[in-house]
């Protein structure tokens, strides 16, 4: 074998392993979005939904620029659409979910957002194992959400956060076929900080403190920061519709999440939803192994 064909054959193999653990990013990107979440209501009665919102993105944008993995002199004109539309994506999914959990448990709140990614799921299935995870998912997600007296603001506020999710992880994919690195993500969260610093600059002003600040960095860091580059690394290896079932585990995280950190407590009928859930993203991950590329 030459050096040239040795050196193909290691990029593979590389390439074929990181596929393959692409899936195991998912369950981290969750449970990242949901401490940050919950640590987000800890600001509301402090500096509002809007201030919370600002500082998220606000610091959120700062950590991610003083990172390394971005060459922002890369983006081209013809990168400005994609990196516009993310940067508005981003930041109208962050104020509708921080909304809906302003009036929904985090969990119920979550399992709503989830829509969106799903219905990516069962508009890309290829095969009917897809489609059956998705399907699978769903029925948990009905009965997560059975009625009950919810805010019909939060619910408002969530379908929202559910559509704009949707669409974030097709732009998130496109992101990472444009860029090799967190350059496009870099670029939008920068665009998104600069349309909120306003609003942090009317909502927070004299209210930020010391304790705001940290909690507010905790939010941007865990809930923003975090979770986005990781969506970013696996959906360069894992297609929209896998990602979509896959995220059906934060019901199950969040239920976890806002019982131990915000005391909600989960109902009966919630705990038979967790168990389709659950069914459904371990289908969604065995298949995802399967069609994961396999070293020679």
């Amino acid at each position: 074998m030459t050096a040239t064909a040795g050196a193909g054959a290691g990029a593979g193999a590389g390439a074929g392993r990181r596929a393959a653990l692409a899936p195991a990013l998912v369950p981290i990107q969750i449970t990242s979005l949901q401490v940050g979440a919950a640590a987000a209501t800890h600001l509301f009665d402090r500096i509002g939904t809007w201030g919370t919102v600002s500082l998220r993105v606000i610091l959120a944008a700062l950590v991610l620029a003083l990172l390394p993995g971005r060459r922002l002199g890369r983006i081209t004109r013809r990168h400005l659409p994609v990196v516009c539309a993310y940067a508005a994506v981003i930041s109208g999914m962050n104020f509708a979910f921080f909304a809906a959990i302003d009036h929904l448990p985090l969990s119920v709140a979550t399992t709503i957002e989830l829509l969106g990614p799903l219905t990516v799921a069962l508009a890309a299935a290829r095969s009917r194992s897809d489609a059956g995870w998705a399907l699978l998912a769903a029925g948990g997600l009905v009965l997560l959400t059975a009625p009950g007296g919810l805010s019909a603001a939060g619910l408002a506020f969530a379908g929202a956060a559910a559509v704009l999710r949707g669409a974030y992880v097709l732009l998130t994919r496109r992101l990472g076929d444009d860029f090799p690195d967190r350059t496009g993500l870099v670029a939008a969260m920068i665009l998104s900080a600069l349309v909120w610093s306003p609003v942090a600059v009317t909502q927070v002003g004299a209210r930020l403190d010391g304790r705001v600040l940290l909690l507010a960095l905790a939010v941007g860091l865990f809930s923003s920061a975090l979770p986005y580059s990781l969506d970013l690394l696996c959906l360069r290896y894992v297609t929209p519709h896998t990602f979509g079932v896959l995220l059906s585990l934060s019901p199950v995280i969040s239920l976890a999440v806002g019982y131990v950190a915000l005391a909600q407590a989960p109902r009966g009928v919630q705990l038979a939803g967790i168990a389709l859930v659950v069914a459904a993203s371990a289908g969604a991950v065995r298949t995802s192994l399967t069609r994961a590329p396999r070293p020679d």
